[in-house]
């Protein structure tokens, strides 16, 4: 679980790290940005918006977007087969999440808990943070799909996280029912199914998914006072250094009012400036999954060349 939950936070920082910093930005129809700067606004606008459809337009030269659509269902593919009781878990989740009174019937199975915890654990959430917090660090230290930079950040988000969780009422029951109402609409929304089905999706039908998704957690989280908006309006961008086809920059943002910085490398492709890290682990894993060699970040994808499709740990 704490591995689960350091890329869940992998994937909302990656979010939060290209904020868009202005209301100047490129028509989204064009791939890339024409500087450094605005590639990376125009990403992190999209993102913030949860057009993830738009951002993988921007995010990829035209080649590798069009073979990322073109593999996606076989990325998302389940690697093993859905074991019968994880389905029926599923299944069940989802139809608790969806059926008619969903909201009643959960908050009525929480409320007993939410009492108990005020009673017997309230006052014990400084040792809960702390062991969590502890766990969550050592999870991203072991994790070898974490590169240095990537576990820098993460570590900070949980240093930042972990105090605040423990100023948060988690007993409160008007903010519980609050929660449970977005959960409940974000499920509806999403039109879940089956295992099966999640897997299945084309890359339309995820981004779409994926959308619902983010919009869903900005409100959860902002129930309990973490404003994700708020996190993406204080990021500033700086163009640290450009030499040939590269560029160094700099993003400087704020979570719980905390400063938090990354560096982003980009590379210039055909007049067009894409983030070298992402351009490369598509491409790399699209080779792994076919088998074949994976073209440099430095040179554009070949007529007969395939990107990857690009699972959440891609985003950073």
């Amino acid at each position: 679980m704490p591995r689960m939950l350091a890329k869940a936070w992998l994937l909302t920082l990656a979010l939060l790290l290209l904020a868009a910093c202005g209301k100047d930005k490129e028509p989204t129809g064009t791939p890339g940005g024409g500087s450094p700067d605005d590639a990376v606004r125009a990403s992190l606008d999209l993102l913030r918006d949860g057009k993830f459809d738009l951002y993988w337009r921007h995010a990829l030269p035209p080649a590798d977007f069009a073979t990322l659509r073109a593999d996606w269902t076989q990325r998302n593919a389940a690697k093993e087969p859905i074991a019968p009781q994880d389905r029926q878990r599923f299944e069940n989740g989802v139809k608790r999440l969806t059926e008619p009174d969903a909201e009643k019937k959960l908050f009525a199975d929480l409320r007993p808990v939410l009492l108990r915890f005020n009673r017997d654990y309230k006052d014990q959430m400084p040792l809960i943070a702390g062991v969590a917090q502890s766990m969550a660090l050592t999870a991203i230290d072991q994790d070898k799909d974490f590169n240095a930079g990537q576990k820098r950040q993460l570590r900070e988000v949980v240093n930042i996280i972990a105090p605040w969780a423990q100023t948060v009422d988690w007993s409160d029951q008007a903010k519980a029912k609050d929660a449970i109402a977005i959960v409940v609409e974000t499920a509806r929304n999403a039109h879940l199914s089956t295992p099966e089905a999640l897997h299945a999706m084309d890359f339309d039908q995820t981004m779409a998914t994926y959308a619902t998704a983010w919009q869903g957690l900005k409100r959860l989280v902002a129930v309990y006072g973490l404003s994700l908006d708020k996190s993406f309006d204080s990021a500033s961008i700086d163009t640290l250094e450009k030499s040939g086809g590269s560029a160094h920059v700099k993003v400087t943002y704020t979570l719980l009012d905390k400063p938090i910085q990354t560096d982003v490398t980009l590379v210039l492709l055909d007049g067009r400036w894409y983030d070298s890290d992402l351009l490369q682990d598509v491409r790399a894993e699209h080779a792994q999954l076919n088998r074949v060699p994976a073209p440099a970040a430095s040179a554009p994808a070949g007529p007969g060349s395939v990107a990857p499709p690009v699972t959440a740990a891609h985003l950073r």
